[in-house]
């Protein structure tokens, strides 16, 4: 009984992902189909179309096939990337399972409870350590390293090791929607537009329509989520630290201890070569997880 509802419990936890999955399916074969295909069967001498030239076409063709393509190893990556497990070194000790106050000195971590003790996940099975920036995911029923959020449309927890693939994702499904809807758009108007009944495919101009209002919301979405998570990347943020820490209004001596300048943050997450920032790959990432460089305007104001 327990098998079959944990079964049923993981089939549901993946039928976001279908959908993710299925609405880039949809919006690929009608932009393939009745943008891209239209567009590449205009003769190339034609001046007179009012959707757009064979060049445009073609231009179009390599553009949003590339960007999917991006997109989409990003995509895969997100969600079959252990966002990061906590090493077993850092189990608790069975001298240390109530008080929490031997430390094994090269478990050094900087952020303590409100107490001054250190933070010990006594979710996971055995209790472990928990290094600066981990936190539980009770869906993963482990700790993460440098956990974001969950992420349902993923099937996965957003942490240390494939954060950058959730961003990227998100980066270029943004860019993508955008560039459908500049490319659909004298399309989605002449069809909406035309008054010649017996000239209009109801069928083309249907799909056409609701694509094009879906990408219109989807754009929005990603547009905002993505200027978000730039904003945390940036300030080298997570979600959790955001909301935790810092929020819409800061206290006026909130100092950020992860938050190495510009540069550095973007590189801390997307790699420190930046010719490779917007590929999904990690072969420029540094770090394990456990230990990050600090912040020296925050050790002065540490003991507040």
């Amino acid at each position: 009984m327990c098998t079959a509802a944990w079964s049923c419990a993981t089939f549901c936890r993946w039928l976001p992902v279908l959908f993710v999955v299925a609405l880039i399916g949809w919006c690929y074969g009608v932009y393939l189909a009745d943008i891209l295909l239209v567009l590449l069967a205009v003769p190339e001498d034609d001046a007179m179309s009012t959707i757009g030239s064979h060049q445009n076409g073609v231009v179009y063709t390599a553009t949003f096939h590339i960007i999917l393509a991006i997109g989409l190893v990003a995509f895969v990556r997100a969600v079959f990337t252990h966002p990061g497990r906590i090493p077993d070194s850092w189990i608790v000790g069975a001298e240390d399972t109530e008080k929490g106050a031997f430390v094994p000195p090269q478990l050094a971590a900087m952020e303590v409870k409100s107490d001054g003790s250190r933070r010990i996940c006594r979710k996971s099975q055995p209790n472990v350590y928990k290094p600066d920036r981990a936190h539980y995911c009770k869906v993963l029923s482990s700790c993460v390293l440098k956990m974001d959020h969950f992420c349902p449309w993923l099937n996965n927890c957003i942490g240390f090791f494939n954060y950058k693939f959730f961003y990227l994702f998100i980066l270029y499904m943004a860019a993508l929607t955008v560039f459908m809807i500049a490319t659909m758009t004298p399309v989605f108007v002449e069809d909406v537009s035309s008054v010649d009944a017996a000239a209009i495919d109801f069928s083309k101009e249907f799909r056409v329509t609701l694509t094009y209002l879906v990408l219109c919301l989807l754009a929005l979405a990603l547009v905002c989520f993505g200027g978000f998570h730039t904003y945390l990347l940036c300030f080298n943020y997570t979600t959790i630290e955001f909301l935790e820490k810092r929020g819409c209004t800061p206290p006026p001596d909130h100092i950020n201890r992860y938050d190495l300048g510009l540069y550095n943050n973007v590189c801390a997450v997307m790699g420190n070569n930046p010719v490779f920032w917007l590929f999904p790959t990690r072969c420029t990432c540094e770090g394990d997880g456990l230990v990050y460089e600090l912040n020296p305007n925050w050790y002065p104001a540490k003991g507040r």
